[in-house]
């Protein structure tokens, strides 16, 4: 049997013999009440499960974007199916119901029941922000197994569910994006070729640029293209599906890498207060759709990133640089470790999870070779 499909069965024996007629009464008095209990433990469920919930799904991002046909869509579906039409969800694109930055209090006050959101917007108020997946400093995670490992297996997330809980919103995990990259209209060959470059990031990667001299601002993908191409800015990064989707490589011919955060993360919210509506076997059947969510999006990010490289790259006439060893060592020696000790140090007062985080991160390291 598979435990994690949630799938359970029982079987009952009964005993053949002759009673008496005094016992036959017992027996039947007793089958009797032990009816009534059953209809009566029935009812309330058997009401739920005729009743009709209705969710709003806030995407973070916009229509035709892989994000939405590859890993919302078929989520929302999922769901639907699974739950025999008792659970339908509307989804509602880059903010159109809610901004991103008022996602958190659109959730806690059940104006929109679920999000692909990222507690990386809201860590001035969330500490947990600080050291969850969206906001995880460079190469820290090699590969989607790491990933998995330390964020679905390790603690992490479970830690980041427990802050966020206190806040009236469901933690539903952990997931990819795809790897982080960045991309130039001019060659970055080294560290010492960041200083005064102008570029689009976010979190601890515009953390990460501004240590090593370079000039971060954030800004909605829609407006980067033009950012760069009026020289406000000279680059930009983020998932690498941006690059090719906003067309970037028009106006930055130079892909650089390797992926500072593989996968960069997002995470899957919902309202505590929609959550607790649903009844027990609804709430299993969003939690499994959410598994199938991060594997869907994993999938299809890790087969297309293949496919641009080979193919695309080709024929937009991409150049793809990489830096060298010395210099991912100097990003993880020079900026990846002091900030997680940073963070701890001005985090770990207002959220004890913090200090606990950055130390499953670091054994995390340490038993993959990555630090002593």
């Amino acid at each position: 049997m598979d435990i994690r499909k949630n799938r359970h069965g029982k079987a009952i024996q009964t005993r053949k013999g002759m009673l008496s007629v005094k016992h036959r009464k017992l027996v039947l008095l007793g089958m009797a009440v032990l009816i009534t209990l059953s209809l009566l433990a029935i009812s309330g469920p058997s009401v739920a499960a005729d009743k009709v919930f209705n969710w709003k799904f806030q995407s973070h991002h916009t229509p035709g974007s892989l994000a939405v046909e590859k890993a919302i869509k078929p989520f929302i579906e999922r769901v639907e199916k699974m739950s025999g039409g008792r659970l339908k969800i509307s989804l509602h694109y880059a903010g159109e119901l809610v901004e991103y930055t008022g996602v958190d209090e659109a959730l806690q006050a059940n104006m929109i029941q679920i999000s692909n959101t990222s507690s990386l917007f809201f860590r001035g108020a969330i500490p947990m922000g600080w050291v969850s997946a969206p906001n995880m400093p460079p190469f820290i995670t090699r590969t989607n197994d790491e990933f998995n490992e330390l964020f679905h297996h390790r603690g992490i997330d479970r830690l980041v569910g427990e802050a966020l809980e206190a806040r009236g919103i469901k933690f539903l995990g952990s997931h990819s994006v795809g790897n982080t990259y960045f991309w130039s209209k001019k060659p970055i060959k080294n560290l010492e070729d960041l200083k005064g470059f102008k570029i689009r990031f976010f979190g601890s990667m515009s953390d990460t640029m501004e240590h090593f001299g370079a000039a971060p601002v954030m800004l909605p993908h829609p407006e980067t293209y033009m950012a760069i191409a009026t020289g406000t800015l000279d680059g930009s990064g983020t998932a690498w599906w941006l690059y090719r989707d906003l067309k970037l490589y028009e106006v930055c011919p130079y892909f650089i890498g390797p992926a500072m955060q593989v996968p960069q993360g997002m995470e899957l919210w919902a309202s505590k207060t929609a959550w607790d509506q649903l009844p027990e076997d609804l709430q299993a059947i969003v939690e499994t759709a959410a598994h199938a969510f991060n594997a869907d999006y994993m999938d299809a990010v890790t087969i297309e990133e293949r496919e641009m490289f080979n193919k695309s790259f080709p024929e937009w006439g991409t150049t793809y640089i990489e830096f060298s060893d010395e210099d991912i060592q100097r990003i993880i020696d020079e900026f990846s470790l002091p900030y997680l000790d940073k963070v701890a140090a001005e985090q770990g007062p207002k959220d004890a999870r913090v200090i606990e985080a950055v130390e499953i991160i670091k054994q995390f390291m340490r038993d993959y070779g990555y630090i002593e």
